[in-house]
C-alpha cells in the first residue's frame, strides 16, 4: 500500500540570493533558525527575490568519464566515473521598487552579477550608474552604502517548502549571470538570467532536517507592484551621418517588445584543485549587446529633415543609419521619484517589414556599439535613482 505521506510537493517555492563577501563562498545557512543566516553574520537578512515561476536551479555541465573500453577479459563495459560538475539554471525576476534607503536592490545586484559595474554614485541626487565592465569580479562589501562597485559573484538558493519539518533547498555559489532585459510595452519589466555557478558543499539537492519557511526575508519596499512599461519616457533618435553630428528626434508608433540581451561571454573554467572540477567563471563583455524591438511602418516619423520608412531602410543598407533609444520608468513616487533608465546611445541595426496585428511594422535586430574606435562612451548604461523621502 502506498504511503501518501511520503509524496513530496511544492507547497511554497521561492528564491533567495545575495552577492558574496568572499568569492565562491556561500553566504547563507538555510538551516539557521534566525532568518536563514547568513553564516558569516554580517548581512542584515537573506533576500527573497521577486522571482518568476521559470526560475530553477539544477546541476549542469556534468562530465561522465567513460571507461567503456577498459579491457579486463570479461564481457560488457565498466561503469563511468564522475568528473567535473557545475551548477546552472534560470533566474527570471520582476523589476520592483524598493525602500529609498536601499541603494542596491535585488535588480541592481542581478546586473552586478552579470558583469556590470557601478561606475559612479552621486549621493545628492541618489543616482547609481551601471555599465558593462572590463574589471574582474570582486568581493562584495557591507554595509551597503552608495559607492563605485566592481562586478560580483552571487549565492543563490531555491527553497521548496514541503512539510515544514524536512524541507528542501538547492544552492549555487560563485554564480555569474548572462542576463536579458525584457521591456514589453504594457508588460512587466523582467530580467531573465542564465546561471553559471558552482556546486554548494558538494550537494546537488539538500533535503534538510529543518523548517525552512522562515528562510529569507522580503527586502523593505520590494512588495510594491512590479514595473510595467507604460507611462514611460521614451526618447528615440535617428542618425544618418557617419560623423553622428545630425541627430533627429523621431516619434514612431506601436513601439513594442524591446529586449536587451547583455550576452556576456561566460565559460566554465576548469580547476584541478576544486572538489567539483571548476572554479568561478569570469564575465567578459568582448562582443556587442543585442537589441530587438518593433515599431510601426509609417509614412513619416518626424525629425528635421523628415525621417521616412525609406530613410530607415536606406540607413540600414548603407550602414550610415544608427538609432539611439532611452527608456525611463518610474518605479515609485517619492519626493525624488525612484526611477530606472536604460540608455542605448548607438544601435547598428537590421530591419524587416512584417505584418503585426494587421499593421505593417519594422522588426529590428540590432547591436549596441561604440560610435568610433577610442570612444569610451558605454554602449549601454543603466541609471538607477533610488529616491528620497
Amino acid at each position: 500500500m502506498a504511503n501518501s505521506a511520503g509524496v513530496r510537493q511544492d507547497k511554497v517555492r521561492f528564491i533567495v540570493a545575495d552577492l558574496e563577501e568572499t568569492l565562491g563562498t556561500f553566504v547563507f545557512d538555510p538551516t539557521d533558525a534566525t532568518n536563514g543566516g547568513p553564516n558569516n553574520g554580517t548581512l542584515v537578512s537573506s533576500l527573497r527575490l521577486p522571482a518568476r515561476a521559470e526560475s530553477r536551479l539544477m546541476a549542469s555541465d556534468a562530465d561522465a568519464i567513460s571507461n567503456s573500453e577498459a579491457l579486463d577479459g570479461y564481457a560488457g563495459e565498466v561503469a563511468s566515473t564522475r568528473g567535473g560538475m557545475g551548477m546552472g539554471g534560470t533566474l527570471v525576476t520582476e523589476v520592483r521598487a524598493n525602500a529609498v534607503g536601499n541603494v542596491f536592490p535585488t535588480h541592481v545586484k542581478q546586473l552586478l552579477a552579470s558583469g556590470f559595474q557601478a561606475t559612479s554614485y552621486t549621493g545628492g541626487t541618489f543616482t547609481l550608474v551601471l555599465d558593462p565592465s572590463t574589471k574582474a569580479l570582486a568581493a562584495w562589501t557591507y554595509p551597503e552604502t552608495g559607492a563605485i562597485k566592481n562586478p560580483a559573484a552571487m549565492s543563490i538558493a531555491e527553497v521548496l517548502i514541503d512539510n515544514n519539518d524536512a524541507d528542501e533547498w538547492t544552492g549555487v555559489r560563485g554564480a555569474v549571470l548572462a542576463t536579458k532585459i525584457n521591456l514589453p510595452t504594457n508588460g512587466m519589466v523582467t530580467y531573465e538570467s542564465g546561471i553559471t555557478g558552482l556546486v554548494q558543499n558538494d550537494v546537488i539537492l539538500d533535503v534538510a532536517t529543518a523548517n525552512l519557511s522562515g528562510f529569507g526575508a522580503e527586502p523593505t519596499g520590494q512588495g510594491n507592484i512590479p514595473a510595467v512599461v507604460k507611462a514611460a519616457t521614451v526618447a528615440i533618435t535617428y542618425y544618418d551621418d557617419n560623423t553622428y553630428s545630425s541627430p533627429q528626434t523621431i516619434t514612431p508608433d506601436m513601439i513594442r517588445d524591446l529586449s536587451i540581451d547583455l550576452a556576456p561571454n561566460i565559460i566554465r573554467v576548469e580547476d584541478p584543485t576544486a572538489t567539483n572540477g571548476y572554479t568561478i567563471s569570469p564575465v567578459f563583455y568582448d562582443g556587442a549587446i543585442g537589441v530587438n524591438w518593433t515599431w510601426a511602418d509609417s509614412s513619416g516619423y518626424g525629425g528635421s529633415p523628415a525621417v521616412t520608412s525609406g530613410a530607415i531602410m536606406a540607413g540600414m543598407k548603407s550602414q550610415r543609419g544608427f538609432i539611439s533609444i532611452a527608456v525611463t520608468l518610474t518605479l515609485f513616487d517619492t519626493t525624488t521619484d525612484q526611477t530606472i533608465k536604460y540608455s542605448l546611445p548607438c544601435i547598428q541595426y537590421d530591419a524587416d517589414r512584417a505584418n503585426a496585428s494587421g499593421a505593417r511594422a519594422f522588426q529590428f535586430t540590432g547591436k549596441a556599439v561604440r560610435q568610433n574606435r577610442g570612444d569610451s562612451t558605454s554602449p549601454f548604461t543603466v541609471t538607477y535613482v533610488h529616491g528620497t523621502t
